[in-house]
Protein backbone atom coordinates (compact mmCIF):
# COMPACT_ATOMS: atom_id res chain seq x y z
CA UNK A 1 0.00 0.00 0.00
CA UNK A 2 2.89 2.39 0.66
CA UNK A 3 5.12 3.77 -2.07
CA UNK A 4 8.07 6.10 -2.30
CA UNK A 5 9.28 8.05 -5.29
CA UNK A 6 10.38 11.35 -6.71
CA UNK A 7 7.84 14.04 -7.39
CA UNK A 8 9.77 16.46 -9.59
CA UNK A 9 8.82 16.67 -13.24
CA UNK A 10 10.98 15.60 -16.15
CA UNK A 11 12.28 18.71 -17.87
CA UNK A 12 14.13 19.98 -20.93
CA UNK A 13 17.46 21.83 -20.37
CA UNK A 14 15.84 25.28 -20.07
CA UNK A 15 13.20 23.93 -17.71
CA UNK A 16 15.92 22.14 -15.74
CA UNK A 17 17.71 25.45 -15.14
CA UNK A 18 14.46 27.02 -14.02
CA UNK A 19 13.87 24.08 -11.67
CA UNK A 20 17.34 24.44 -10.15
CA UNK A 21 16.54 28.10 -9.43
CA UNK A 22 13.21 27.06 -7.95
CA UNK A 23 14.81 24.44 -5.70
CA UNK A 24 17.42 26.96 -4.58
CA UNK A 25 14.67 29.45 -3.67
CA UNK A 26 12.68 26.79 -1.84
CA UNK A 27 15.74 25.57 0.05
CA UNK A 28 16.24 29.07 1.42
CA UNK A 29 12.77 29.09 2.95
CA UNK A 30 12.95 28.53 6.74
CA UNK A 31 10.86 25.74 8.24
CA UNK A 32 10.17 27.53 11.53
CA UNK A 33 9.28 24.31 13.35
CA UNK A 34 7.80 24.71 16.84
CA UNK A 35 8.68 22.65 19.91
CA UNK A 36 7.05 19.24 19.81
CA UNK A 37 7.16 19.07 16.01
CA UNK A 38 4.22 21.42 15.36
CA UNK A 39 4.81 23.91 12.57
CA UNK A 40 3.15 27.30 12.67
CA UNK A 41 1.35 26.61 9.44
CA UNK A 42 -1.05 28.64 7.37
CA UNK A 43 -3.74 26.08 8.11
CA UNK A 44 -7.49 25.98 8.37
CA UNK A 45 -8.13 24.70 11.87
CA UNK A 46 -7.33 24.79 15.55
CA UNK A 47 -4.27 22.59 15.14
CA UNK A 48 -2.62 25.37 13.12
CA UNK A 49 -3.77 28.21 15.38
CA UNK A 50 -1.07 27.87 18.02
CA UNK A 51 0.40 31.30 18.70
CA UNK A 52 -2.71 33.13 17.51
CA UNK A 53 -5.40 34.69 19.66
CA UNK A 54 -8.66 33.00 18.60
CA UNK A 55 -11.24 35.54 17.54
CA UNK A 56 -14.28 33.31 17.13
CA UNK A 57 -14.45 34.19 13.43
CA UNK A 58 -14.22 32.02 10.31
CA UNK A 59 -13.88 32.55 6.57
CA UNK A 60 -16.00 30.79 3.97
CA UNK A 61 -17.15 31.06 0.40
CA UNK A 62 -20.89 31.40 -0.09
CA UNK A 63 -23.62 32.26 -2.59
CA UNK A 64 -26.67 34.45 -2.04
CA UNK A 65 -30.21 33.60 -3.08
CA UNK A 66 -29.59 34.91 -6.62
CA UNK A 67 -26.48 32.74 -7.13
CA UNK A 68 -23.94 35.56 -6.78
CA UNK A 69 -20.62 34.32 -5.37
CA UNK A 70 -19.02 35.85 -2.27
CA UNK A 71 -16.28 35.54 0.31
CA UNK A 72 -17.55 36.07 3.86
CA UNK A 73 -15.96 36.68 7.25
CA UNK A 74 -18.45 35.73 9.96
CA UNK A 75 -18.40 35.04 13.70
CA UNK A 76 -19.46 31.70 15.17
CA UNK A 77 -22.57 33.52 16.47
CA UNK A 78 -23.58 34.36 12.88
CA UNK A 79 -22.55 38.03 12.82
CA UNK A 80 -21.03 38.85 9.45
CA UNK A 81 -18.04 41.21 9.53
CA UNK A 82 -17.77 41.62 5.78
CA UNK A 83 -18.85 40.09 2.49
CA UNK A 84 -17.13 40.66 -0.86
CA UNK A 85 -18.26 39.55 -4.33
CA UNK A 86 -16.03 37.23 -6.37
CA UNK A 87 -16.25 36.23 -10.04
CA UNK A 88 -16.07 32.46 -9.72
CA UNK A 89 -17.69 30.12 -7.26
CA UNK A 90 -15.14 29.39 -4.57
CA UNK A 91 -14.49 26.30 -2.48
CA UNK A 92 -11.84 26.28 0.25
CA UNK A 93 -10.08 29.06 2.11
CA UNK A 94 -7.00 29.58 4.22
CA UNK A 95 -5.36 32.39 6.15
CA UNK A 96 -1.81 33.66 6.03
CA UNK A 97 0.09 32.51 9.15
CA UNK A 98 1.37 35.99 10.03
CA UNK A 99 -0.45 38.62 7.96
CA UNK A 100 -4.16 39.47 8.36
CA UNK A 101 -5.01 37.95 4.99
CA UNK A 102 -7.65 35.44 3.90
CA UNK A 103 -7.33 33.51 0.63
CA UNK A 104 -10.41 32.14 -1.13
CA UNK A 105 -9.75 29.48 -3.81
CA UNK A 106 -11.89 28.99 -6.91
CA UNK A 107 -13.60 25.64 -7.21
CA UNK A 108 -12.64 23.25 -10.02
CA UNK A 109 -12.24 24.25 -12.85
CA UNK A 110 -11.83 27.85 -11.65
CA UNK A 111 -8.79 29.99 -12.39
CA UNK A 112 -8.61 32.60 -9.61
CA UNK A 113 -7.59 32.97 -5.98
CA UNK A 114 -8.76 36.10 -4.16
CA UNK A 115 -6.73 37.59 -1.30
CA UNK A 116 -8.64 39.75 1.23
CA UNK A 117 -7.74 41.80 4.25
CA UNK A 118 -9.27 39.97 7.22
CA UNK A 119 -10.13 43.13 9.12
CA UNK A 120 -11.64 45.29 6.39
CA UNK A 121 -12.58 42.85 3.63
CA UNK A 122 -10.56 44.90 1.14
CA UNK A 123 -9.30 42.87 -1.82
CA UNK A 124 -5.51 42.87 -1.71
CA UNK A 125 -4.83 41.00 -4.96
CA UNK A 126 -6.14 38.31 -7.28
CA UNK A 127 -3.98 35.35 -8.35
CA UNK A 128 -4.67 33.97 -11.82
CA UNK A 129 -3.94 30.39 -12.84
CA UNK A 130 -1.08 29.76 -15.26
CA UNK A 131 -1.84 28.78 -18.88
CA UNK A 132 -3.07 25.18 -19.19
CA UNK A 133 -3.79 25.08 -15.44
CA UNK A 134 -6.82 25.42 -13.22
CA UNK A 135 -7.24 25.30 -9.46
CA UNK A 136 -8.90 22.58 -7.39
CA UNK A 137 -10.12 24.81 -4.57
CA UNK A 138 -7.41 24.42 -1.91
CA UNK A 139 -4.00 25.76 -0.92
CA UNK A 140 -1.66 26.15 2.03
CA UNK A 141 1.24 28.38 3.08
CA UNK A 142 4.77 27.50 4.08
CA UNK A 143 5.43 28.00 7.82
CA UNK A 144 6.91 31.48 7.34
CA UNK A 145 4.12 32.49 4.92
CA UNK A 146 6.53 33.25 2.10
CA UNK A 147 5.29 30.53 -0.25
CA UNK A 148 1.81 29.44 -1.24
CA UNK A 149 1.21 25.89 -2.49
CA UNK A 150 -1.95 25.16 -4.49
CA UNK A 151 -3.54 22.04 -5.99
CA UNK A 152 -3.86 22.35 -9.76
CA UNK A 153 -4.68 20.43 -12.93
CA UNK A 154 -2.32 20.28 -15.90
CA UNK A 155 -5.21 20.43 -18.35
CA UNK A 156 -3.57 18.95 -21.45
CA UNK A 157 -2.02 15.93 -19.73
CA UNK A 158 -4.63 15.60 -16.96
CA UNK A 159 -1.90 15.20 -14.34
CA UNK A 160 -1.96 16.78 -10.90
CA UNK A 161 0.35 19.63 -10.04
CA UNK A 162 1.28 21.61 -6.93
CA UNK A 163 1.73 25.25 -7.94
CA UNK A 164 4.24 27.35 -5.97
CA UNK A 165 3.76 31.11 -5.54
CA UNK A 166 5.98 33.78 -3.97
CA UNK A 167 4.05 35.95 -1.51
CA UNK A 168 6.88 38.53 -1.46
CA UNK A 169 6.50 39.17 -5.21
CA UNK A 170 2.73 39.63 -5.34
CA UNK A 171 2.27 35.84 -5.54
CA UNK A 172 4.36 35.42 -8.69
CA UNK A 173 4.37 31.78 -9.79
CA UNK A 174 7.76 30.16 -9.13
CA UNK A 175 7.01 26.76 -10.63
CA UNK A 176 5.35 23.48 -9.76
CA UNK A 177 5.80 19.90 -8.56
CA UNK A 178 3.99 16.75 -9.62
CA UNK A 179 1.28 16.02 -7.05
CA UNK A 180 1.76 12.26 -7.26
CA UNK A 181 -1.55 11.53 -8.97
CA UNK A 182 -4.59 12.85 -10.83
CA UNK A 183 -7.01 15.36 -9.36
CA UNK A 184 -5.15 16.72 -6.31
CA UNK A 185 -7.74 18.27 -4.05
CA UNK A 186 -7.19 19.26 -0.42
CA UNK A 187 -3.64 20.03 0.71
CA UNK A 188 -2.30 20.60 4.23
CA UNK A 189 1.08 21.37 5.74
CA UNK A 190 2.44 18.57 7.90
CA UNK A 191 3.32 19.61 11.49
CA UNK A 192 6.99 18.99 10.65
CA UNK A 193 6.86 22.08 8.42
CA UNK A 194 8.57 20.21 5.59
CA UNK A 195 5.98 17.90 4.05
CA UNK A 196 2.80 18.64 2.15
CA UNK A 197 -0.13 16.28 2.66
CA UNK A 198 -2.08 15.87 -0.58
CA UNK A 199 -5.33 14.04 -1.32
CA UNK A 200 -5.10 13.02 -4.98
CA UNK A 201 -8.73 12.25 -5.82
CA UNK A 202 -7.86 10.21 -8.92
CA UNK A 203 -10.71 11.60 -11.04
CA UNK A 204 -9.87 13.07 -14.46
CA UNK A 205 -11.87 16.11 -15.59
CA UNK A 206 -11.35 18.77 -18.26
CA UNK A 207 -12.71 22.33 -18.45
CA UNK A 208 -14.41 21.71 -21.81
CA UNK A 209 -16.52 18.94 -20.28
CA UNK A 210 -17.12 20.77 -17.00
CA UNK A 211 -17.29 18.52 -13.96
CA UNK A 212 -17.92 15.30 -15.92
CA UNK A 213 -15.77 12.44 -14.53
CA UNK A 214 -13.89 10.89 -17.43
CA UNK A 215 -12.00 7.92 -15.96
CA UNK A 216 -14.18 6.22 -13.38
CA UNK A 217 -13.28 2.72 -14.57
CA UNK A 218 -9.52 3.30 -14.35
CA UNK A 219 -9.28 5.94 -11.61
CA UNK A 220 -6.85 5.50 -8.71
CA UNK A 221 -6.77 7.82 -5.74
CA UNK A 222 -3.98 8.19 -3.18
CA UNK A 223 -2.78 10.07 -0.13
CA UNK A 224 0.67 11.58 -0.69
CA UNK A 225 3.36 13.05 1.55
CA UNK A 226 5.47 15.38 -0.59
CA UNK A 227 8.66 17.25 0.35
CA UNK A 228 7.75 20.90 -0.21
CA UNK A 229 11.38 21.88 -0.95
CA UNK A 230 12.58 19.10 -3.25
CA UNK A 231 9.29 17.80 -4.62
CA UNK A 232 10.26 14.27 -3.58
CA UNK A 233 7.42 11.92 -2.69
CA UNK A 234 8.14 10.49 0.76
CA UNK A 235 5.11 8.21 1.00
CA UNK A 236 1.89 7.23 -0.76
CA UNK A 237 -1.06 5.13 0.33
CA UNK A 238 -3.96 3.92 -1.80
CA UNK A 239 -7.55 3.07 -0.83
CA UNK A 240 -8.76 -0.53 -0.71
CA UNK A 241 -10.88 0.04 -3.85
CA UNK A 242 -9.79 2.07 -6.87
CA UNK A 243 -13.12 3.95 -7.01
CA UNK A 244 -12.74 5.35 -3.49
CA UNK A 245 -11.75 8.96 -4.12
CA UNK A 246 -9.69 10.66 -1.40
CA UNK A 247 -10.72 14.30 -1.37
CA UNK A 248 -10.63 16.07 1.99
CA UNK A 249 -8.41 15.71 5.02
CA UNK A 250 -7.12 17.20 8.24
CA UNK A 251 -3.97 16.65 10.30
CA UNK A 252 -3.48 16.83 14.06
CA UNK A 253 -0.53 18.37 15.86
CA UNK A 254 1.06 14.92 16.31
CA UNK A 255 0.85 14.17 12.58
CA UNK A 256 -2.24 11.93 12.58
CA UNK A 257 -4.01 12.34 9.23
CA UNK A 258 -7.73 11.72 8.77
CA UNK A 259 -9.30 11.78 5.30
CA UNK A 260 -12.69 11.15 3.73
CA UNK A 261 -13.73 9.09 0.71
CA UNK A 262 -16.27 9.79 -2.00
CA UNK A 263 -17.12 6.44 -3.59
CA UNK A 264 -17.68 6.48 -7.36
CA UNK A 265 -19.11 2.97 -7.76
CA UNK A 266 -22.58 1.44 -7.37
CA UNK A 267 -24.72 2.89 -4.58
CA UNK A 268 -25.43 -0.60 -3.27
CA UNK A 269 -21.77 -1.28 -2.45
CA UNK A 270 -20.51 -1.12 1.15
CA UNK A 271 -17.14 0.59 1.60
CA UNK A 272 -15.47 2.52 4.43
CA UNK A 273 -15.69 6.29 4.09
CA UNK A 274 -13.17 7.56 6.65
CA UNK A 275 -9.48 6.65 6.67
CA UNK A 276 -6.61 7.43 9.04
CA UNK A 277 -2.82 7.40 8.87
CA UNK A 278 -1.09 7.32 12.22
CA UNK A 279 2.38 8.94 12.44
CA UNK A 280 4.25 5.66 12.97
CA UNK A 281 2.26 3.66 10.41
CA UNK A 282 3.16 3.02 6.78
CA UNK A 283 -0.37 2.04 5.81
CA UNK A 284 -3.81 3.60 5.65
CA UNK A 285 -6.27 2.44 8.31
CA UNK A 286 -9.80 2.42 6.92
CA UNK A 287 -12.26 2.93 9.77
CA UNK A 288 -15.22 0.51 9.79
CA UNK A 289 -18.60 1.97 8.95
CA UNK A 290 -21.46 0.15 10.71
CA UNK A 291 -23.76 -1.39 8.06
CA UNK A 292 -26.84 0.44 9.35
CA UNK A 293 -25.28 3.76 8.38
CA UNK A 294 -24.36 2.81 4.81
CA UNK A 295 -27.68 3.88 3.20
CA UNK A 296 -27.77 7.18 5.10
CA UNK A 297 -24.22 8.31 4.31
CA UNK A 298 -24.77 7.78 0.56
CA UNK A 299 -21.08 6.97 -0.06
CA UNK A 300 -19.97 10.60 0.35
CA UNK A 301 -17.87 12.49 2.91
CA UNK A 302 -17.36 16.24 2.48
CA UNK A 303 -15.12 17.92 5.10
CA UNK A 304 -12.83 16.54 7.80
CA UNK A 305 -11.74 18.29 11.02
CA UNK A 306 -9.73 16.98 13.98
CA UNK A 307 -10.45 18.29 17.50
CA UNK A 308 -7.85 20.57 19.12
CA UNK A 309 -6.94 17.77 21.55
CA UNK A 310 -6.60 15.28 18.70
CA UNK A 311 -8.90 12.62 20.15
CA UNK A 312 -11.96 13.18 17.97
CA UNK A 313 -12.59 13.88 14.29
CA UNK A 314 -15.66 15.22 12.52
CA UNK A 315 -16.59 14.03 9.02
CA UNK A 316 -19.62 15.62 7.36
CA UNK A 317 -21.96 13.61 5.12
CA UNK A 318 -24.12 16.25 3.35
CA UNK A 319 -26.02 13.80 1.16
CA UNK A 320 -27.13 11.99 4.29
CA UNK A 321 -27.70 15.20 6.31
CA UNK A 322 -25.52 13.91 9.13
CA UNK A 323 -22.42 14.96 11.08
CA UNK A 324 -20.29 12.00 12.12
CA UNK A 325 -17.83 12.00 15.04
CA UNK A 326 -15.02 9.44 15.14
CA UNK A 327 -12.96 8.33 18.12
CA UNK A 328 -9.36 8.39 16.87
CA UNK A 329 -8.07 6.28 19.74
CA UNK A 330 -10.35 3.35 18.94
CA UNK A 331 -10.96 4.09 15.26
CA UNK A 332 -14.71 3.75 15.74
CA UNK A 333 -17.74 5.84 14.89
CA UNK A 334 -18.67 7.43 18.21
CA UNK A 335 -21.84 9.38 17.47
CA UNK A 336 -23.83 11.21 14.81
CA UNK A 337 -25.80 14.44 14.72
CA UNK A 338 -28.52 15.31 12.22
CA UNK A 339 -27.76 18.56 10.39
CA UNK A 340 -29.33 19.13 6.96
CA UNK A 341 -26.94 19.59 4.02
CA UNK A 342 -23.91 19.85 6.34
CA UNK A 343 -20.58 20.27 4.57
CA UNK A 344 -18.03 22.66 6.10
CA UNK A 345 -16.23 21.50 9.25
CA UNK A 346 -13.69 23.48 11.24
CA UNK A 347 -11.85 22.61 14.45
CA UNK A 348 -11.74 25.66 16.70
CA UNK A 349 -9.95 26.57 19.94
CA UNK A 350 -11.79 28.05 22.89
CA UNK A 351 -12.62 31.75 22.94
CA UNK A 352 -14.00 33.90 25.76
CA UNK A 353 -17.50 33.21 24.46
CA UNK A 354 -17.30 29.67 23.09
CA UNK A 355 -15.74 26.29 24.01
CA UNK A 356 -13.17 24.42 21.95
CA UNK A 357 -14.68 22.04 19.45
CA UNK A 358 -16.04 22.26 15.91
CA UNK A 359 -18.01 24.66 13.75
CA UNK A 360 -20.09 22.97 11.03
CA UNK A 361 -21.81 24.85 8.20
CA UNK A 362 -24.50 23.90 5.69
CA UNK A 363 -25.99 25.03 2.40
CA UNK A 364 -28.89 26.71 4.19
CA UNK A 365 -26.70 29.42 5.69
CA UNK A 366 -26.52 27.80 9.15
CA UNK A 367 -23.56 27.26 11.50
CA UNK A 368 -23.56 24.82 14.41
CA UNK A 369 -20.93 24.84 17.19
CA UNK A 370 -20.16 21.43 18.74
CA UNK A 371 -17.99 21.04 21.84
CA UNK A 372 -15.11 18.55 22.18
CA UNK A 373 -17.51 15.92 23.52
CA UNK A 374 -19.52 16.13 20.32
CA UNK A 375 -22.46 17.93 21.92
CA UNK A 376 -24.14 21.00 20.41
CA UNK A 377 -22.86 24.12 22.19
CA UNK A 378 -24.25 26.96 20.08
CA UNK A 379 -26.82 27.20 17.34
CA UNK A 380 -27.61 26.48 14.76
CA UNK A 381 -27.46 30.16 13.87
CA UNK A 382 -28.52 31.24 10.40
CA UNK A 383 -27.32 34.04 8.16
CA UNK A 384 -30.08 35.20 5.80
CA UNK A 385 -29.56 35.25 2.02
CA UNK A 386 -26.60 32.88 2.42
CA UNK A 387 -25.68 29.39 1.21
CA UNK A 388 -22.33 28.29 2.61
CA UNK A 389 -19.94 26.40 0.36
CA UNK A 390 -18.09 23.24 1.43
CA UNK A 391 -15.38 24.59 3.72
CA UNK A 392 -14.49 26.91 6.58
CA UNK A 393 -11.14 28.39 7.59
CA UNK A 394 -10.15 29.75 10.98
CA UNK A 395 -9.29 33.44 11.27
Amino acid sequence: MSKTGHGMLETHPTEARQRRRLLKALACTPLLGLPGGAALAGGNNAASARGHVPAGVAISACDDDTGQHFASCTSYQGQERWRQPIKERAHGATRHPHKPWALIFARRPGTEINVFDLETGERITRIEAAPDRHFYGHGVFSPDGGLLYTTENAITSGEGRIGIYDMHRDFARLGEFASGGIGPHEIRLHPDGRQLIIANGGILTRPETGRVKLNLESMQSNLTLLDRVSGEIHWQGEPSHHQLSLRHLDVSRDGTIVAGYQYQGPASDHHPLVVMKRPASETLQELPLPPEYVPQFKQYIASIAIAPKGHLAVATAPRGNVITLWNLETGELETTLDFADCAGALAVPATQETPAGFVVSNGRGEWLLIDEDGLPALGPVRLANTHWDNHLALM
